[in-house]
């Protein structure tokens, strides 16, 4: 009867109380103390770090509590400061825990340097493959008389004369002196309509020619859409120009403007009305 009278008492329910607020009071604690030591259910928002210095870019991550590891340095892009984030992973935006590496690509403090191949009595195909795929690039092509037609005479970086094993900046123009071969060479003018920039800058290297004066249209909307509408001089189905001579070109891209006169190069001839609808640059 005595222990009936001790659950009825207000001894044995205030303890009881007390006992249930002290146990929910310490499981709220140990959770709390667990979700602190863990971050449980919170992730970090990878930030955007490209372009950035290093320092930059390490002191932001040191602020969200993430590291900072470079995991290499790149070929050097010109288009981002030296020594900047090229890339990073994870990407930004990603969510990650505290103190996860962010890896760091930079850009180098200096571009590499490029040794120039042995281009000297090489085709000109093989020296233009040779020189691009070094990360060099092919300028102006000149011909002076020799008997190897289209073979490597003379290579040149801004009008001097250089050798194998000199080295370059990456993106370095190299200019090639080639031979004009036996008697007068003459080929013909490429068909450029409705080529972008670098699609009639390479086709014109294919036929041995050099890009001229490049014109754009006054109203431009967007630089990475023209193709060419003009041509001088006109394009031919018959060799009529020698190698190296300059091909003037006019860009733009409302390709209304644009002749749709392909089919003409299955005839035998080019019309006068063709040639008559470019402009005459001859005294330019």
């Amino acid at each position: 009867m005595k222990i009936i009278r001790f659950f009825k008492s207000k001894t044995f329910w205030a303890n009881l109380i007390i006992a249930v607020i002290l146990m929910a009071l310490l499981s709220w604690g140990i959770s709390a103390a667990l979700d602190a030591y863990t971050r449980h259910g919170e992730n970090i928002k990878v930030p955007e770090l490209k372009r950035l210095s290093y320092t930059e870019a390490q002191k932001t991550l040191e602020e969200l509590e993430l590291v900072a590891l470079i995991l290499d340095s790149a070929e050097f892009n010109p288009d981002f400061p030296r020594g900047s984030v090229l890339g990073q992973y994870p990407e930004p935006g990603s969510l990650v825990k505290e103190g996860r590496e962010i890896r760091l690509t930079l850009n180098p403090l200096k571009p590499r340097k490029i040794a120039l191949p042995e281009l000297i009595e090489k085709t000109k195909r093989r020296a233009v493959y040779d020189i691009q795929s070094k990360g060099l690039k092919v300028g102006e092509l000149e011909y002076v008389p020799y008997i190897g037609k289209d073979v490597v005479v003379d290579v040149k970086v801004k009008d001097r004369s250089v050798k194998a094993g000199d080295k370059f900046d990456k993106g370095t123009v190299i200019d090639l002196v080639l031979g004009q071969g036996l008697g007068d060479t003459r080929i013909k003018v490429p068909y450029l309509r409705w080529l972008s920039l670098e699609e009639a800058e390479a086709k014109l290297l294919t036929y041995s020619l050099n890009l001229g004066a490049v014109t754009y249209d006054e109203e431009i909307s967007d630089s990475a859409t023209v193709l060419v509408y003009r041509q001088y001089p006109a394009p031919t189905l018959k060799p009529s120009i020698n190698p190296g001579q300059q091909i003037d070109i006019w860009l733009t891209n409302d390709y209304t403007k644009i002749p749709n006169d392909s089919l003409l190069f299955l005839s035998n001839e080019i019309p006068d009305s063709l040639n008559a609808s470019l402009p005459d640059t001859t005294d330019a």
